[in-house]
């Protein structure tokens, strides 16, 4: 198979309290174009994107990559990315909005 995209969840090592943070950077391989975008949610709101992207089916065109870093590269890396959203269905809209 053939990929059209990139989706990489990203998410920080758990702290002291047990929270962790999550982003995602998404890639047009067509365009070279990339999005990235912080979220409140986990990595199955990230991977759940694929779902009804270009249709009624989960989109195995789009490569699904999990990063895990640590928190202070995390918090460097995605210091100035906006807001994204939640749900899937927001987090799709966020990206093709800026595509």
């Amino acid at each position: 198979m053939e990929f059209h995209s990139v989706l990489e969840a990203i998410n920080s090592r758990r702290d002291i309290y047990g929270n962790c943070y999550w982003a995602f950077r998404f890639t047009d391989l067509a365009t070279g174009e990339v999005v990235t975008g912080k979220i409140s949610g986990g990595e199955s709101n990230i991977n759940a994107i694929r779902c009804n992207w270009s249709g009624d089916d989960w989109d195995r065109g789009i490569r699904f990559d999990k990063t895990e870093l640590g928190i202070r590269e995390f918090d460097r890396l995605t210091k100035n990315w906006e807001y994204a959203g939640c749900s899937p269905e927001d987090l799709a809209a966020f990206i093709k909005s800026r595509l």
